[in-house]
């Protein structure tokens, strides 16, 4: 029986850099071994706010100043247990960080480079959220410069068959999936993007259609985005290889791609291998080869971690070599 557990509240601080681009602080916890934002539980009679305050304070030796709540995150652990966190933006002030037991080390990045170091998935939205705020309200470049990736996507949910009229029109995206459709829309600023692909059905199109529109690029169909063959598929994966490229895609298709891309180019997954609806991996490389992936949710109904799958788990359905 799941269980809800006191919330926990956080913030992302951010500068603008020595050379004018956009910055946020990340933590380094020893006793965790990763990379996060600072956050914590609340004190007896405190707020929130005031809680996220604090621990910023605490764990990195800044006094900040809140801004904005960023998107809030609520996720059902591997014990059953319902955490959210809740995450303003803080724009530094003053202070000095000082190394501790709990705290060994901070960095600040941009923004890119925050979500490659950032070392839960559950964080990114709330780093991808606040570059796509302080450019709409303050005219920020999220990024230094656009850096070239391929972004392997989902197709987003859908409304349910029995819950949409056919008399109304074709089936739309279900709240979550229009909330991940924006949020893929939202990378435009940070990669460079000079073509999508997609498979030809509705639930594919549309989760990329916002992005075209902002790219202002056409959304081209792909049959062999739609799982009919695989070395169709994988064609189109390495012709991407150095180019800003969008493909999306199904559920097996996109683990095929991931499977094949660990396998053929010892592509390295950060975390855990997952293909959840409306959820995107950003690859990483060059020309010769894709050296890294990371996983980017891009719904709330895509930050539970009870149906996550390591490599080793596709080895049944792909050849992965036992050093993977």
């Amino acid at each position: 029986m799941s269980r809800t557990k006191p919330p926990t509240y956080g913030a992302l601080p951010w500068r603008i850099g020595k050379k004018g681009t956009l910055e946020v602080l990340l933590i380094h916890r020893p006793a965790h071994g990763d990379w996060s934002i600072p956050k914590g539980k609340a004190d007896p009679g405190e707020t929130g706010r005031e809680c996220a305050e604090r621990e910023v304070r605490e764990e990195t030796g800044l006094r900040c100043h809140l801004g904005t709540e960023l998107p809030s995150i609520r996720y059902e652990d591997r014990r059953g247990r319902i955490k959210t966190i809740r995450y303003w933006s803080a724009t530094a002030a003053s202070g000095r960080f000082t190394p501790g037991e709990e705290v060994d080390a901070v960095r600040w990045l941009s923004l890119p480079a925050a979500l490659r170091t950032v070392t839960e998935p559950r964080d990114r939205p709330a780093i991808l959220a606040l570059g796509a705020r302080l450019q709409l309200e303050l005219g920020v470049r999220p990024a230094p410069r656009r850096e070239k990736m391929l972004l392997l996507v989902r197709g987003a949910e859908m409304t349910k068959r029995d819950a949409w009229d056919p008399e109304a029109g074709a089936r739309p995206l279900a709240p979550a999936g229009e909330q991940a459709a924006r949020s893929l829309a939202s990378l435009g600023a940070m990669f460079d993007i000079e073509r999508i692909l997609a498979a030809p059905s509705p639930r594919c199109i549309e989760t990329v259609a916002e992005l075209a529109r902002r790219e202002s690029l056409e959304v081209e169909r792909s049959e062999h985005l739609a799982g009919g063959s695989l070395a169709g598929t994988l064609d189109l994966v390495a012709k991407a290889r150095g180019t800003g490229t969008v493909l999306c895609t199904h559920e097996d298709v996109m683990a095929d791609v991931l499977a094949h891309l660990v396998h053929r180019d010892r592509t390295v997954l950060t975390k855990r291998f997952r293909v959840r609806k409306g959820s995107a991996w950003v690859v990483t490389g060059d020309r010769t080869r894709y050296r890294s992936a990371y996983y980017l949710p891009l719904s709330p109904a895509d930050l539970s971690t009870a149906v996550e799958l390591s490599p080793a788990d596709l080895r049944g359905a792909v050849d992965l070599p036992a050093a993977v």
